[in-house]
Order: structure tokens, then sequence, then C-alpha cells
């Protein structure tokens, strides 16, 4: 049963942090669409954190190639980094590789430390009823901006939602200094929506994955990495 909860708000910190299951967040948008993937149908995905590394193993593993460059799909991707186009992509029963930097960076950094989740708004519930039943510690990672080097206001407000779920499923778990500042923040969903990311990608037209990316428990996906190697990480459900 979990008896602490952390938050680390860049990937540095959490490396500093000793516990059993980090839950990294990068709800712009690259978590958001892993836990709506996987809830269509997905089978597997490799978040890969080099565009040239994204194609070679999509095309070497035959799966669906996905991402973005400065918001966009590439030329020659099958789809975006787009939870609302996810959420209507004809997934199932395929593989998927997802380009993608400042979340794989986070999710690399931090496999092998203990077990490693990819988490948003879209399946906290979910993720913290699992995490919650099997581990005694666990922290949320905001994978932050800058290749995790700057703090990222949307992370922090997604990193809080899970918080309070992973605090509703355990109710007498220790919380550190910034789970208990983010659990006890007010309005973290509209936080997101107030983020210069969410300002950038609406600035694309895309504000829709904005109010998509605010939205709690859209997925009941439980994203676990399951192999890491050098800038890529195999991710499953469990």
């Amino acid at each position: 049963m979990l008896e602490r909860i952390e938050l680390a708000v860049v990937p540095a910190e959490a490396a500093a942090i000793a516990t059993e299951a980090y839950i990294v967040v990068d709800v712009l948008r690259a978590t958001t669409t892993i836990a709506t993937l996987f809830a269509r149908g997905l089978t597997s995905l490799v978040a890969a954190g080099r565009i040239e590394l994204a194609r070679e193993l999509a095309a070497n593993e035959r799966r669906l190639l996905m991402g973005e460059v400065h918001g966009l799909p590439p030329a020659g991707f099958d789809f975006g980094n787009s939870p609302v186009e996810a959420a209507a992509a004809p997934v199932a029963g395929r593989g998927g590789v997802l380009f993608t930097t400042n979340g794989t960076a986070a999710l690399c950094l931090l496999a092998g430390r203990g077990a490693v989740f990819a988490g948003a708004a879209a399946n906290a519930t979910a993720l913290a009823a699992h995490v919650a039943a099997h581990y005694a510690s666990a922290t949320v990672v905001c994978a932050g901006n800058a290749a995790g080097a700057r703090f990222s206001l949307e992370d922090f407000a997604a990193a809080g939602m899970i918080a309070g779920a992973l605090s509703d499923a355990a109710p007498a778990a220790a919380l550190g200094d910034a789970a208990a500042l983010a659990r006890h923040t007010p309005d973290l969903a509209d936080l997101i929506g107030l983020s210069e990311h969410a300002n950038v990608v609406r600035a694309l037209g895309l504000g829709g994955d904005v109010e998509f990316c605010a939205r709690l428990d859209t997925s009941a996906a439980v994203p676990m990495v399951v192999a890491c190697g050098d800038g890529w990480a195999r991710i499953e459900t469990v």
C-alpha cells in the first residue's frame, strides 16, 4: 500500500528521490497522447527522442509513426502528437513510435531506478489506483521544458492532479513538500490552459488539444516502461 507521495518539478530532482515508482508527466501533449492511444487499442509504443531514430524504428518494426516538430507532424508521419487525433485514430492492434523529446528524456533518465509510468490528467485515476495498490512510494515527475531543464506550469498542474488521485487512493500516504503544494493548488485544470506552451499549441490552431489535455480520466490505460535504450523507451499497458 502506498505510504509516500513525492513530486519532482524537473526530472533531475526526481533522480535524487529514492522511490519505487515514477510517473512521468508531459501533459502537452506526449503523455496525454500515449494514454489516449492505448485507450484506442494500441498494443505497444516506443517513445523516441531523435527523429531519425523514430523513423528507423517505425520502418524496421512496421509501426505507425507519430510525433511533431514545432507542433505539427513532419512529412511521412502517420499521425501527429495530438490527443484529439489519437482519440479517433485507427490504431487497434498496431504498434507505434512517438517522436517526443522532453518526455522520452525523462522516461529514459528514470528507467532502471524503479517502475516508470506515463501519466497525464487523462489517466490519473486509473494510474493512481494501480500505483497505490502495488508500490510503497511514488514520485510524480514533471518532464519540463528545454529538455527538462526548465519548469513547466502545465506539467506541474497535471502532476498535481495525479498527486491528488494518488492521495485519494491512499489517504494515509505522506506528502512531500512539492506534492503537498500541488495537491492543494486550486484550479489545476485551468492552469494547464494558462501555460506558455498552451498558448503555443493554440497558435497552431490546436486549441482542442489543450482542452483535451486538461480533462480528467478520459483513459483507463496504465502505460509502463518495459525496456529502454539509447534515446528510446518501450511502453506497454499494465
